[in-house]
């Protein structure tokens, strides 16, 4: 068994090739065996956002804070997200998650195994379409 105290984590700012300017990265739950469980906290800016990507497992959102959207690919309008709200991602579904535009948006993501596949950035037209 292993504890994580809050004070242990450590933001970062993850590649330019996975989200926009303006999200922050800690990592809670590193993976203990191959293709493990592994659990992250996501801080984004009004604005940020994730570029297309899957996973190989499943991955549980839970947002603790701020208003933000997830858009499933082929959606044209994607769907709210609130404090408290639980997003469950299927394996191999192609998708982008980010803040509103007067918004923070702070979540946890655990992903269940497997690794996460980019897809290349958001564009500003997909962000906006998103938001509705």
């Amino acid at each position: 068994m292993r504890f994580v105290r809050e004070g242990d984590m450590k933001a970062t700012r993850p590649g330019p090739d996975r989200f926009t300017d303006g999200v922050w990265e800690a990592e809670a739950l590193e993976t203990v065996r191959p293709d493990g469980l592994s659990a992250q906290r996501f801080s984004y800016a009004p604005r940020a956002r994730s570029g297309w990507h899957t996973h190989d497992g499943e991955q549980a959102l839970h947002v603790l804070s701020g208003r933000g959207v997830v858009v499933r690919w082929g959606e044209t309008e994607g769907t709210p997200i609130g404090p408290g709200d639980w997003v469950h991602v299927q394996p191999g579904e192609k998708h982008w998650h980010g803040a509103a535009a007067d918004d923070t948006l702070v979540h946890i993501a655990v992903t269940a195994s497997g690794k996460t596949h980019w897809h290349g950035p958001v564009t500003d037209e997909e962000y906006h379409a998103g938001l509705g």
